[in-house]
């Protein structure tokens, strides 16, 4: 099987790691593994990229904070490895690399390695967590193997593979802490990494100003139209606590008025997770206030408002 590693640049060790790991089923003729690494310089990027993936049978996904927050990553190479999983072209296998929301995104649907999802670097000894990995895409393979392509193999059998299962549970308050730091550092991730993308853009400059103690604050300047954008974003504090566990506003300030801090979020769950919500109480939201959303969402909803002030769209 030819296979697409989509991972963060941050996390280049991990995936000398797994390459290192893969070298007896490579010899072996079981796996051929492709990365960014082999993209000549002048070459086009997307186009490279993509015609790499169009003709792997397997998506590896080293997921971490960084992967998460990638906007390359996950929203490029993820997105389109979901349509082709959507047309029985392709298997996504997620391997948990570092401790991230993972479950809280459309990866949480899939079964991950290593066993149990439990974080390569979470491990004692990482050189076993790789093991159980290698361990796992091998079964995966000479599955595959057995089958003349991928487009052979039943629905059925693949979903077998790559199904998870999810336990009910019961969340505590130190669950609500844990989730809501989690999330406050994949949104501050995913701002910092957008921010030093959107700085890149002609006539646009923009900048993470504080990272204080359960906030942060941004600031964009659009030159071509002369418009400024300040935004805080903020987690629960006393303040907020009756309205929301994050909130943000057009404002360079950090205060507890909940008029100022107008958009507001809030952890809900179910019996098996955790999630956010746009608090109905808070102002300038409409009727989507029930919508499911992960960290990472909220992020890109924030994103979107904030970059709109200045007269900026994604395409």
């Amino acid at each position: 099987m030819k296979a697409f590693i989509s991972y963060s640049h941050k996390d280049q060790n991990y995936l000398e790691r797994l390459k290192i790991h893969l070298a007896q089923m490579r010899r072996e003729g079981l796996i051929s593994e492709w990365t960014d690494e082999e993209i000549h310089a002048g070459s086009n990027l997307d186009d490279v990229i993509s015609t790499a993936l169009s003709s792997s049978e397997l998506f590896l996904a080293l997921l971490t904070p960084d992967y998460i927050a990638s906007n390359y990553c996950y929203n490029k190479e993820f997105k389109e490895a979901q349509k082709m999983q959507d047309e029985g072209k392709l298997i996504i296998v997620p391997v948990i690399i570092e401790p991230c929301e993972w479950q809280q995104t459309p990866f949480g649907n899939l079964k991950a390695l290593p066993k149990d999802g439990k974080a390569v670097s979470d491990w004692t000894n990482p050189n076993n967590a790789f093991l159980n990995v290698i361990d796992e895409l091998r079964r995966l393979t000479t599955f595959s193997k057995s089958s003349i392509g991928i487009e052979n193999i039943s629905p059925a059998a693949v979903e077998k593979l790559v199904r998870n299962y999810k336990v009910k549970k019961n969340f505590s308050e130190v669950d609500n802490y844990n989730f809501k730091e989690r999330s406050y550092e994949q949104i501050k991730n995913y701002f910092q990494s957008s921010i030093s993308e959107l700085d890149a853009v002609e006539n646009l400059q923009a900048r993470f100003i504080n990272d204080g103690k359960g906030f942060f604050t941004a600031l964009i300047s659009n030159r071509a139209n002369n418009l400024n954008s300040f935004l805080t974003i903020q987690i629960g504090n006393d303040g907020l606590r009756h309205f929301g566990d994050l909130s943000y506003s057009f404002s360079e300030q950090v205060t507890t008025n909940s008029i100022q801090m107008n958009k507001v979020y809030k952890i809900e769950n179910d019996e098996y997770e955790q999630f956010w919500t746009k608090n109905s109480q808070g102002f300038g939201f409409s009727n989507q206030a029930n919508t499911r959303l992960t960290a990472l969402q909220v992020a890109e909803g924030i994103w979107d408002d904030f970059i709109s002030q200045v007269g900026v769209s994604l395409d």
